[in-house]
């Protein structure tokens, strides 16, 4: 009896499984549930090609399923329609390249070895270049292709690949029309991750559109650590890309699978909402039903005012950067206690030496970060990572501060999430709150606040239940605690791997954005290794603020033709709202469908280019990312700074801020900075990373 055997599949292949004829699809999956049962060669439906390595191809009508297979898998590589035209033995064959039929020639194309061009190297030019496209678009075609009678218009009247690629119509239907022009070369697909499909019936449900996305197949490294030391506390620590929260996902099959008892409740704890329904529909492909309802996936920030919410009324949550200009106002009339006039005098200095920013950071990080409730606790606090010395006298003055801010937020019913983090636990630790879980897996560990992190582990039923997964060169705060001292739960002390490979940007990418923590001191960090390669990303140098809209447009159009994508695949990462909020709405007179949007209302799907804050693309990925609008006043400069331990620390966060927004790239990156920009981490690029444009 024949062994069935898992499905991998290619990215782009779940692409041309969408562009596949619905009249045709049963025989589709008929033919993948048979190459799953046996995908060995017969010679018929099924032959090796000639001059490839372990590849194969399959007969389906019209179409190819091109695959190779091991002893307890088959790989689907593409899906492409058979070209009826035939060719002497001497002809190379393009699939992406319409030739001439010759007269009386009847040579099956099967028979032929099967090249694709290789995509032409990208070259990032300040003037567009319009390239027609290889076969014009007829109404006769999308019907053979079953595209929507109401695109026909649209794309009929493209003739340029930029045209095509900014056609207003559904990105499903630009997929199957892309793919059918221009099919990636197999070589390329090779080298692209593999997923996991569960059965052919997950496949129908991604036709459909009821699945967005396949779990990642684990490399050995990824593997050995989902069924590693189960026994916790344990956690995984990985670079942008390298698939630790693939490994989480993963870690909860193992420690459910491994659950006698088949009664053990796990709950999933991801950094940001917009996780949550993603992180849901692959749990929902790898655990089974009966696994899937002992599983809860939720927000730190979500659990946190559930609990709370259970013994009181909780108000409206703070947005906006409401509490910044409570603070604000609360400081221009406060006047801080001391012993005599000269203290006084000396405690305001101080305190009117430290930013906006910073003192709500030591709100957040230290006082109601660390659930400090008595000034003789926040009198003996360590502040490792702080920067700034802070004296007893300071010490007392910020406390003071800290108080009258608490009490004008409450006079304006605005709450915090970080008072509601410090109540729920408060609650957890009294017992009042009895719901506690077997097992625990903490996503982006790294950003989560202390009293997240103590709550996390308190909602545990002990710490051998506990796993997370973080990367320091991505918190985007001080670092101003370690594990051990936050919870004696988090002992990770012998329990903590590190995965280096990263699957989701090239190498070019992922060396750029590294340089940018070059400056970083607190704990030695190391280059992830990525598994693509791409073109070097793009500094553009020297560009007035009011003209990046046009070097946005460029880069867009420019690489998305070159990846033959839709220019929505891009997203536009900048420092603020306000300067986000003005360059969608340049880039929308430009012709190119723009809109800001904040993390909470983010839709992947949109048919846009996506315009977001630098702190809004945490947890996200693009394949086309441009970062730009630093503007003065959105990053910190030295000379503003009369205590340079004060600067160094904001500069350090601004590195790792940084560095996110460059790691959210995939394929393609560009930066873009000011003539006139003091960014000491821009400054800092390495220039032989980069493609340099110097704007006149």
């Amino acid at each position: 009896m024949n062994k069935k055997r898992e499905i991998n599949i290619k990215p782009s292949c779940m692409s041309e499984i969408h562009g596949f004829p619905g009249d045709q699809v049963a025989q589709l999956w008929e033919k993948i549930n048979y190459l799953v049962e046996d995908p060995f060669p017969d010679g018929k439906l099924k032959k090796k090609l000639k001059a490839r390595k372990d590849i194969y191809r399959a007969r389906v009508g019209n179409f190819r399923i091109f695959y190779t297979f091991g002893d307890s898998w088959v790989r689907l590589l593409g899906i492409r329609r058979r070209n009826e035209r035939t060719f002497d033995d001497t002809e190379t064959i393009y699939a992406d390249e319409p030739t001439e039929l010759p007269d009386g020639t009847e040579v099956d194309i099967d028979s032929l070895d099967i090249e694709e061009r290789p995509r032409p190297v990208f070259t990032f030019t300040p003037q567009p270049h319009f390239s027609p496209l290889p076969r014009a678009i007829t109404s006769q075609w999308l019907s053979e292709l079953r595209i929507p009678a109401a695109c026909f218009p649209l794309l009929t009247a493209c003739t340029t690949e930029e045209a095509l690629l900014s056609a207003a119509v559904p990105p499903p239907v630009l997929e199957r029309v892309l793919d059918n022009l221009f099919p990636l070369p197999i070589e390329e697909v090779e080298r692209q991750p593999d997923l996991v499909v569960r059965d052919t019936d997950d496949l129908v449900k991604y036709k459909e559109g009821g699945l967005v996305s396949f779990l990642l197949k684990l490399d050995e490294d990824q593997k050995n650590l989902t069924d590693w030391a189960l026994e916790g506390p344990t956690m995984v620590k990985g670079g942008a890309g390298t698939g630790k929260s693939t490994v989480a996902l993963y870690r909860v099959k193992a420690v459910l699978d491994r659950d006698t008892s088949g009664q053990a409740k796990l709950l999933f704890a991801t950094y940001t909402r917009a996780l949550i329904a993603a992180t849901e529909q692959l749990l929902e492909q790898l655990l089974t039903k009966e696994q899937l309802h002992r599983v809860r996936v939720a927000s730190c920030d979500e659990l946190a005012r559930e609990i709370a919410a259970k013994f009181r009324e909780v108000g409206t949550m703070e947005s906006g950067g409401a509490a910044l200009q409570v603070l604000r106002t609360v400081r221009a009339g406060f006047r801080p206690s001391a012993p005599s006039a000269f203290d006084r005098q000396v405690r305001t200095k101080s305190l009117n030496a430290l930013s906006d920013r910073y003192i709500l950071e030591e709100f957040d990080w230290i006082i109601d970060g660390r659930g400090l409730t008595k000034l003789e606790d926040y009198l003996e606090s360590p502040r490792p990572g702080r920067g700034c010395v802070f004296r007893s006298g300071l010490r007392e003055s910020v406390w003071e501060l800290h108080s009258a801010f608490k009490s004008e937020m409450s006079s304006r019913k605005i709450e915090r999430w970080s008072d509601l983090r410090a109540e729920a636990l408060d609650i957890v630790r009294q017992g009042r709150w009895t719901q506690k879980y077997q097992y625990v897996v903490v996503d982006e560990a790294q950003d989560l606040a202390p009293t997240s992190l103590c709550l996390m582990a308190e909602l545990a039923e002990n710490a051998e239940g506990l796993f997370f997964a973080a990367d320091n060169k991505q918190s985007l705060y001080s670092r101003n605690y370690t594990w051990t001292t936050t919870h004696p739960r988090l002992q990770f002390r012998g329990r903590t791997r590190t995965l280096k490979r990263n699957y989701r940007s090239t190498a070019e990418i992922d060396r750029a954005a590294f340089d940018v923590l070059h400056a970083d001191s607190e704990e030695p960090l190391e280059a992830s290794s990525s598994v693509h390669s791409g073109p070097l990303p793009v500094l553009v140098e020297g560009s007035p603020p009011d003209s990046q809209a046009e070097w946005v447009q460029r880069f867009v159009r420019q690489m998305a033709k070159h990846l033959r994508m839709k220019t929505s695949s891009s997203a536009v990462l900048v420092p603020t709202r306000e300067i986000g909020e003005t360059l969608a709405v340049a880039l929308e007179d430009g012709g190119l469908p723009a809109k800001f949007v904040t993390g909470r209302d983010l839709d992947l799907h949109a048919d846009i280019v996506k315009v977001l804050t630098l702190h809004s693309a945490k947890g996200l990925e693009f394949p086309i990312v441009v970062v730009c609008g630093f503007e003065p006043g959105t990053y910190p400069v030295r000379a503003d700074f009369e205590n340079q331990d004060v600067y160094m620390e904001r500069m350090n966060h601004e590195r790792k801020l940084l560095y996110v927004a460059l790691s959210r790239a995939m394929r393609g990156l560009m930066v873009i900075r000011s003539k006139d920009c003091q960014h000491e981490a821009l400054a800092d690029l390495n220039p032989s990373h980069w493609y340099r444009e110097i704007a006149e």
